[in-house]
């Protein structure tokens, strides 16, 4: 009897089995392997280069706004101090820079120490107070490390000093609350120039219109940093900014005001609201004296 037959793989059941194929090698497809050409590289480097030089001037405008929000913000608390202060004073305002008198009152530091001359005279401690001794509030973006970097320093009197020196904003000292250095306000000062300094709130014109505080910039360590305890107004007894606002000079060449918001600085004006002043409107002196009727007016004898 012949053998039995074995059922072919191809034929179980009536149906026909896959083939089995005793190579397993796969087929390569000729572009899995390819990579990208020389050209293909240099158009996706041309892309990113274009898509960067997009980019980046808009990140850096909205960084500058960022930061222009935020010093807008410290301005709002700074007027709102600056304003109780005055409420508290029958309406008299803070005096820009000031001597103290034998005998007067001294501010006290965060130490429970007087503060001394010249750190008194300047306006970040005697405003302090109304601003719940929160120094956060006039030092702001690149200043608050500033001022975190003077605060950690073992000896508690930097701290004290640097807190005077490197607010964000300048106050307008000789024309709102007075400038004991440049110009006292005294009764000789009025009759010589009349009424050129607002003693009281209720003494200016247009409260809306005249800067108390102002962006400011001054020098540190041999390098120009943001921040200053004053500003200087465009003319005094004549012209003594520069024409144009130029990075490179030295804060004196626009009375430590800065304009570093895309050419603006913020200004706190006397009715507490803050806004941003570009050039033209910071060089107007009528914006910084409460007598003044022109834009290139200056402070002139009356007798």
């Amino acid at each position: 009897m012949p053998p039995a037959r074995i059922p072919s793989a191809h034929a179980v059941s009536g149906r026909y089995a896959a083939p089995v194929h005793r190579s397993t090698q796969r087929l390569v497809r000729p572009w899995a392997v390819r990579g990208f050409t020389l050209l293909e590289l240099l158009v996706v480097i041309a892309i990113i280069a274009v898509l960067v030089a997009v980019l980046l001037p808009a990140l850096g405008k909205a960084k500058s706004q960022a930061k222009k929000v935020n010093e807008i913000s410290s301005a709002r608390q700074l007027m709102l101090g600056w304003t109780l202060y005055a409420q508290d004073h029958q309406e008299r305002v803070l005096k820009g820079y000031k001597h103290f008198q034998p005998g007067e009152p001294l501010p006290i530091d965060k130490s429970g120490n007087p503060v001394p001359h010249p750190i008194n005279s300047r306006y970040p401690w005697r405003l302090a107070p109304w601003l719940g001794k929160n120094f956060g509030v006039m030092y702001a973006n690149e200043n608050a490390p500033l001022l975190r970097q003077f605060e950690s320093m073992p000896d508690p009197f930097i701290a004290t000093y640097a807190a005077s020196v490197f607010p964000s904003l300048g106050i307008n000292a000789t024309f709102v609350g007075g400038d004991d250095l440049e110009l006292p306000p005294v009764p000789r000062a009025f009759d010589q120039f009349g009424e050129f300094c607002v003693l009281r709130t209720s003494d200016a014109k247009r409260p809306d219109n005249l800067l108390v505080f102002a962006s400011a910039r001054g020098p540190f360590e041999g390098k120009i940093v943001n921040g200053f305890y004053q500003v200087k107004s465009p003319c005094f007894m004549a012209r003594r900014w520069s024409q144009d606002f130029n990075p490179a000079d030295g804060p004196e060449a626009w009375g430590h005001v800065h304009p570093r918001f895309s050419g603006r600085a913020v200004t706190g004006m006397l009715d507490g609201h803050v806004e941003a002043m570009n050039h033209r409107e910071l060089q107007d002196m009528q914006h910084w004296s409460n007598q003044a009727d022109r834009p290139d007016w200056s402070l002139q004898r009356v007798r």
